[in-house]
């Protein structure tokens, strides 16, 4: 018989939620930190045999990485003002648009069974 609130949760919700812990949330972007700055360490002992001459600069995959990452965030919002729609584009002929009675949609509260 349920006691708490996390006992409808399953097992692996559990295990999953527990990641969402600020002590973990830390923990993980301190490991990625580190990882990070290992790489970043070992560019320097990586032997570089680039077709081109500005791939044997270092930290050269890092940045370009970086800018085309960037360049796809900002191309995204660019493409989204020349074929983006409105959010009511489609309104008029939905069925989500319809008003229904307050009576007939059996709304619930948070922690109602």
């Amino acid at each position: 018989m349920p006691t708490g609130p996390n006992d409808k949760i399953t097992a692996i919700g559990k295990k999953l939620t527990a990641l969402e812990k600020p002590e973990i949330i830390k923990r993980m972007i301190q490991g990625l930190a580190i990882f990070c700055v290992l790489l970043f360490i070992g560019d320097f002992f990586h032997l570089r045999h680039g077709k081109f001459e500005s791939e044997d600069l270092f930290g050269f995959y890092g940045f370009f990485g970086f800018a085309a990452f960037a360049f796809i965030i900002f191309a995204t919002k660019v493409l989204k003002s020349i074929i983006g729609r409105k959010e009511d584009y489609y309104a008029p002929n939905v069925v989500d648009a319809e008003d229904y009675p307050d009576v007939e949609l059996d709304v619930k509260e948070h922690g109602d069974d």
